[in-house]
């Protein structure tokens, strides 16, 4: 798999210097120095709008100049070879070269900072977006996790939706594709421990898993945020379809343990699903 690393420091100082010369359209700056030179290949993919991925901008530039001192460290050789291993460990079919940028990410993100390591990445059809706050503690050891985690989606992706051309798009599906790209990553990276897999009680388990059991087959998109980044409005913590995605992969994984992630990609979500200790004939 041949990759393209998009390192953004010098395109964040000059935005940088933008500010502090006097223009403060921090929109219009950002987008000048941190979109418009990355955008067009990173979306070259997609086949509808996917502006609401695009990096945000920062305006605290004092703050955004400090978090540039420590970002220049990032080692970019090392990112290049874990990607190497990544992408060795999952096979993709498909000869395109894929594109990762390396964006910086507002201070002012506490879920990300405080919850996620300071590390949270996309998936542009494909080409991914990987957003770092290095102000975040431990956030260099989290750049290759998210880095798996956005590639398993890029290969995910691509056989369901370009080769096979038959993804379900229901709620089910979708926890069990961020289940799969976590697992994914868990398995190469596994002295991590990512807070938005924490452990429930079995009651809380049970209690939650209810809710669930009569949304599986949704295709409304509104819905399936909610169901997999939290609401507390309707009782589910947060990223708690991460952990129910997880869960499923993982008890599938336990149950039949000849099978890797290559097989696993070519798997249908249902048959996963049936084969995990998540499916109860009492729900279903």
């Amino acid at each position: 798999m041949k990759v393209k690393l998009i390192n953004t420091l010098e395109s964040a100082r000059n935005y940088v210097k933008e500010v502090e010369n006097g223009n403060t359209n921090f929109e219009e700056s950002w987008n000048e120095y941190l979109i418009k030179p990355y955008w067009q290949e990173l979306s070259q993919w997609a086949p509808f709008d996917c502006s609401f991925m695009k990096p945000t901008p920062i305006e605290d530039v004092e703050k955004l100049k400090k978090q540039l001192d420590i970002f220049q460290e990032i080692n970019f050789e090392y990112l290049e070879t874990e990607f190497t291993r990544i992408s060795n460990t999952l096979l993709k079919q498909d000869d395109d070269t894929i594109v990762i940028a390396f964006h910086p990410l507002d201070d002012e993100n506490l879920i990300v900072k405080d919850r996620q390591n300071g590390v949270v990445g996309s998936c542009v059809f494909g080409n991914i977006i990987i957003n770092i706050n290095s102000l975040a503690k431990d956030y260099e050891k989290w750049i290759p996790y998210v880095m798996a985690h956005e590639y398993h989606h890029s290969v995910w992706g691509h056989n369901w939706y370009v080769l096979r051309g038959d993804a379900k798009g229901n709620l089910l599906e979708y926890l069990i594709n961020k289940g799969q790209a976590d697992a994914f990553a868990r398995s190469l990276y596994n002295s991590l421990e990512p807070k938005w897999l924490n452990t429930l009680t079995s009651e809380q388990e049970n209690l939650l898993w209810k809710k669930y059991t009569l949304v599986l087959n949704s295709t409304d998109r509104s819905e399936h945020s909610k169901y997999m980044f939290g609401d507390k409005s309707i009782g589910l913590p947060w990223c708690i379809g991460y952990y129910f995605g997880y869960e499923i992969v993982k008890s599938y994984l336990n149950n039949n343990p000849e099978k890797s992630f290559n097989d696993l990609i070519d798997i249908d979500s249902d048959v996963i699903f049936t084969n995990s200790r998540f499916y109860k004939s009492e729900f279903f």
